[in-house]
């Protein structure tokens, strides 16, 4: 019976860090002057090697972010900028592809991994006045005033 109900804990704990490594989606790479996540409602400093999970929000005062994602998509976030990671699913061997973010102030240069070569039609970027469906490499988007 011991046994029994250690085999169950195992498979359980190993079922939580499957689905937390699922919502881990991108690292902190680079960060100059000052940024912000605002994770399950808790705001705090972003540090450098920071991972970011699904549903997180960054936020950039006067500095900019570097993430890079579990793909190898690539953003930097600039300047006054926020943005919300909405979706992001990478599992190639399931062909559960999906990458979704919301510019929803500010700027935001965008390099394209895996999943915009696999499914290019998975890549989408919202802002306040439409989504971007990204077919491309690069791509540079600025939000707000000028």
């Amino acid at each position: 019976m011991r046994i029994f109900v250690t085999l169950i804990v195992i498979l359980l704990l190993g079922a939580q860090t499957s689905d937390a490594q699922e919502s881990r989606i991108a690292l902190v790479k680079v960060l100059e002057g000052s940024a912000f996540t605002v994770q399950g409602g808790e705001r705090k400093e972003v540090t450098v090697g920071q991972q970011i999970f699904r549903q997180d929000i960054v936020e950039t005062a006067s500095g900019t972010v570097g993430l890079t994602f579990r793909d190898g998509s690539r953003i930097s976030v600039g300047p006054n900028s926020r943005i919300v990671f909405k979706e992001f699913q990478y599992s190639p061997n399931e062909g559960k592809l999906a990458f979704l973010i919301n510019l929803v102030k500010g700027t935001m240069h965008y390099i394209s991994g895996v999943i915009a070569k696999l499914a290019p039609e998975s890549v989408k970027i919202q802002t306040p006045a439409a989504t971007v469906a990204v077919r491309g490499t690069r791509l540079l988007i600025k939000v707000g005033d000028d």
